[in-house]
């Protein structure tokens, strides 16, 4: 059994199964990745797809043999999901898609992501940008 985190898979309710949640800065995903994401979850039987409140997608209830394959196929990196550390940053859209932003809250997000995403804190951190 992998300690949460490990190998990127959080360990779940049932302590049989993981979830696997690859880091997507800022919720912004390619018609791509999605596809990519949801046919991954087919293939490894997982039980769900969940929108985290950190704008990620899990993939839920896979098996532990099944978490290294699942990574090689998605080709993304698991993030800092668990532990102290900074979390995911989340955003509204800002001036890239809403017609009512008066700033551009998703570009500074994703500038925070890539410099302090996984960062090493006292405690688990988190942070939002409207």
């Amino acid at each position: 059994m992998l300690e949460d985190g490990e190998k990127g898979a959080v360990l779940q309710r049932d302590k049989s199964t993981y979830a696997v949640v690859p880091h997507i800065p800022c919720g912004v995903v390619t018609p791509e990745l999605l596809r990519k994401l949801a046919d991954v979850a087919e293939r490894y039987n997982a039980a769900a797809m969940k929108i985290t409140s950190s704008q990620r997608i899990a993939l839920v209830g896979v098996k532990e043999e099944d978490i290294d394959a699942i990574w090689e196929a998605l080709g993304t990196d698991p993030g800092a999901a668990v532990g102290n550390c900074v979390r995911s940053v989340r955003s509204c859209p800002g001036t890239m898609f809403c017609r009512r932003a008066q700033q551009d809250s998703l570009g500074l997000a994703l500038k925070l992501d890539k410099k302090y995403h996984g960062a090493a804190l006292p405690g688990k951190f988190k942070m939002a940008i409207s």
